[in-house]
């Protein structure tokens, strides 16, 4: 990779570590219901965004921004288990609950994304088709959340200061997990590069990092928020494409970024805070 791809990788997956550390912050400060609508804002597919769109400005954009609510919606499922597993556990240890959930969390969302894969392999859908997969996965995934929130579940405030290590630790992971994403994409498959910017890792370091930190309670309490939030991130990403051609990557990205908290976030918290009474 010569010194213009290596910017293009590295600069947005740093951009993404150090947004994903702030988001997690927010969990554990506001609490599980609006710190974790806060923290689902779109927050580390903007430089992966623009990554993408360095790559390929044509019709590899386009299916790279429609895969990721597909992705969204695999996290979901993904925040769905750190509800359904630790309460199943309840036998175990906490550190035990943790390990368990953590691993059986990851590997199910690698499985159902490698089966998306698959089948974006094969059926290999046009432009609108790709559009219309991410307009069912953001309604999916809104449904999940609605589900997720019928169960009356805690969701405190963080207590406990955490540790520059642990900070670090949680903004790797997220950085990781989008260079990898833009390399794949780089190398000619713009889906595959997607999907995988969609992987949950700034839900995996904010689980995992608060459930250290704070206890159980604190991450939990946060998953149905952030399941409804993962709906913003879709919205995003299927606004840029429309955005990005008419006003440009910066301002495209603005205007989308905009829209998706005006129109989804935004609500999405009023309902909650309503719904809560």
């Amino acid at each position: 990779m010569n010194a213009s791809s290596i910017r293009e990788v590295i600069v947005p997956s740093i951009c993404a570590g150090l947004i994903a550390v702030i988001a997690s912050v927010v969990v554990e400060k506001f609490g599980g219901r609006k710190g974790g609508a806060i923290a689902t804002i779109p927050s580390t597919v903007l430089p992966a965004t623009l990554g993408f769109y360095e790559v390929d400005q044509g019709v590899g954009f386009l299916k790279a921004m429609a895969v990721i609510p597909v992705g969204m919606l695999v996290s979901a499922g993904f925040l769905a288990l750190w509800r359904i597993l630790p309460k199943r556990l309840h036998a175990f240890t906490s550190t035990s609950r943790l390990i368990v959930t953590s691993i059986v969390s990851v590997a199910a969302w690698l499985l159902f994304a490698a089966i998306v894969a698959e089948i974006q392999r094969r059926v290999d859908p046009s432009p609108g088709g790709a559009i219309v997969w991410g307009v069912c996965a953001i309604l999916t995934t809104l449904m999940l959340g609605l589900f997720l929130l019928r169960e009356k579940v805690d969701a405190p405030r963080g207590k406990r200061k955490v540790s520059p290590l642990q900070l670090f630790l949680r903004g790797l992971a997220s950085s990781i997990a989008i260079c990898i994403a833009l390399m794949i994409a780089k190398s000619g498959m713009p889906v595959i590069g997607g999907l995988v910017s969609a992987f949950p890792a700034i839900f995996l370091t904010t689980m995992v990092g608060t459930w250290i930190s704070q206890g159980d309670e604190v991450p939990v309490g946060a998953v149905a928020p952030m399941v409804m939030g993962a709906t913003s991130v879709g919205f995003f990403a299927l606004m840029t494409i429309w955005l990005f051609p008419l006003l440009g990557p910066i301002l495209g990205l603005i205007a989308a970024w905009i829209l998706a908290v005006s129109f989804v976030t935004v609500p999405l918290m009023y309902s909650m805070r309503s719904a809560r009474g």
